[in-house]
Order: structure tokens, then C-alpha cells, then sequence
């Protein structure tokens, strides 16, 4: 599981630092530079590219680089988030069991969450994407995570509900 996360972050690093993404590319659409693009809290990956990938410019230091570039401690605050993810589900009753997908969170430098992205894995148990969104909204609007850091920075990761007790495991 921790070469599968640590191939993820490996993988964003690549895509977040290529040179194929381009102010020109965020702004397209008859947008200048310094426009404002309001992206919701949770969208699905997708959705709302333009704002998407300026979010993703704009959040590009990653959490591992955040945590020293150590795996085990950019994991254990990932699956720390993951866990309380499922503990905010079974709390508010929401089944989220079953539910397999891509995840992006992009943090502000207080640990907060500005946004989260999301999409289901092909073998992902179905699930009304209204309500979906919603949920994480509500967990992202009562939750900091455990990181602080200068800059805002970002995480994209996969997640499997519920969580494999050695996933969670100290």
C-alpha cells in the first residue's frame, strides 16, 4: 500500500511540475491572467478544469515535499485524514463503505481544506454524486488537518472505504 501511495505522490509531482500546464492553458476560455475563477468546494476531477488546474498551480507544493520528503510521516497524516474521513461518515451516518476513488486535496497553509476533488474508480460502489459532494463538503467544513505549512500545498492519493485496519494500523 505505501509503494501504490508513494507511487501517487511520485505521479502528481511529475504532473504538477511538468511544463505541459501553462498559465495560457488555466486561463483559457477568453480568461486574462489575474481573472478570478470561483471553483466549489468539492468537484469531481473533471469538472471545472480551468479553476482546477489554476487551484492545482496555485497549490503545487505537495505533501510529501511538506513533510520533509519522508513517506512514512506524509502516509500516516494521509491515513490519519482517511480514517477520520470514515469515522465523520459513520458519525453522521453516511454509507460511504464500498466507495473507491482518486482523491485531491488542496490545504491551505493552516491545515485547513480549500477544496477537495474527486473521482470514483471504475470499481467503485455507485453513489448519488449530489450527496457525495456534500458530504465531504460538511467533513472539509469541521476539519483541519494535522499539517501547517507556509505555503498552501496539496495531496492526490487513492482511497478504498472502509480502510484496511493495517492501512490504519500506529
Amino acid at each position: 500500500m505505501k509503494l501504490i501511495w508513494l507511487f501517487c505522490c511520485l505521479y502528481m509531482f511529475v504532473v504538477v511540475n511538468s511544463n505541459d500546464v501553462h498559465l495560457s492553458d488555466v486561463t483559457g476560455k477568453g480568461l486574462k491572467k489575474g481573472d478570478t475563477i470561483q471553483l466549489p468546494k468539492v468537484i469531481v476531477i473533471g469538472e471545472e478544469e480551468a479553476a482546477y488546474e489554476k487551484e492545482a498551480l496555485q497549490h503545487s507544493k505537495l505533501l510529501l515535499a511538506v513533510c520533509d520528503n519522508d513517506v512514512d510521516v506524509a502516509f500516516k497524516y494521509w491515513i490519519g485524514m482517511m480514517k477520520d474521513i470514515q469515522v465523520y461518515a459513520e458519525k453522521t451516518k453516511f454509507d460511504i463503505k464500498g466507495v473507491k476513488m482518486w482523491l485531491n486535496v488542496f490545504y491551505n497553509a493552516d491545515g485547513s481544506i480549500k477544496h477537495m476533488a474527486y473521482y470514483l474508480k471504475p470499481s467503485s460502489r455507485n453513489i448519488n454524486e449530489k450527496e457525495m459532494k456534500g458530504f465531504l463538503t460538511s467533513f472539509m467544513n469541521q476539519y483541519t488537518f494535522g499539517v501547517k505549512y507556509k505555503t498552501a500545498f496539496s495531496h492526490y492519493g487513492s482511497v478504498s472505504f472502509p480502510l484496511l485496519p493495517e492501512n490504519i494500523a500506529n
